[in-house]
């Protein structure tokens, strides 16, 4: 069965679509989602399957089979000093807050929520990758509803961000180890590069 295919299953049961369905059928229609992974994105989408637990109470980690996290081809090593490590950079490629909370809406709504919240305000829409650490601005797969109400939640990720772009910076830590810090479990990256958890 092709991932267009899967999509198709998908939406039917959401006539409509919403924004976050829409732009992931953009993707598939160009052909840009490879892999197997990507067949259980495109399967998921506004199904209950999000029901198993996008999140756990105790880490609030994203669901990587949603939103596995991408990063930005426009940042590179070679490039951080004229990207990502100029103040004010990411100001330029931030998606607007309406694209973000449409965004926020169809996924906490799709069941992407913590427990059956669907307040927005209990969310912040954040970039899996960073864009400090170059991580893509406006692809849904690096796009989460990451909840503020939770042990290690929004906040503390934060912190981690901003050590993270330090240290590449800095020249201490290289562009492509401060996305993986992202791309796996970022408890563990914060314990490594912040300390202990809070």
């Amino acid at each position: 069965m092709s991932v267009t295919t899967l999509f198709q299953q998908t939406h039917k049961h959401h006539p409509n679509g919403s924004l976050w369905e829409l732009s992931i059928h953009r993707k598939l229609s160009k052909g840009t989602f490879i892999g197997g992974g990507t067949v259980l994105l495109a399967a998921t989408l506004g199904l209950s399957a999000c029901a198993a637990g996008p999140y756990s109470e105790a880490g609030g980690l994203p669901n990587r089979t949603l939103t596995p996290g991408l990063t930005n081809p426009a940042v590179a090593q070679s490039n951080i000093r004229s990207t990502i490590c100029v103040v004010g950079w990411t100001a330029t490629v931030r998606p607007p807050v309406t694209y973000t909370n449409q965004l926020k809406y169809s996924q906490l709504n799709s069941g992407y929520n913590l427990n059956g919240d669907t307040n927005m305000k209990d969310y912040e829409e954040d970039h899996i990758v960073p864009l400090e650490v170059g991580g893509n601005p406006s692809d849904p797969r690096n796009l989460w509803p990451e909840p503020h109400n939770i042990k290690y939640g929004s906040f503390t990720k934060d912190q981690l961000e901003n050590e993270i772009h330090r240290l590449i910076c800095s020249g201490q830590l290289s562009l492509k180890a401060g996305q993986s810090a992202f791309l796996g479990n970022w408890e563990s990256a914060y314990q490594k590069y912040v300390g202990r958890l809070p």
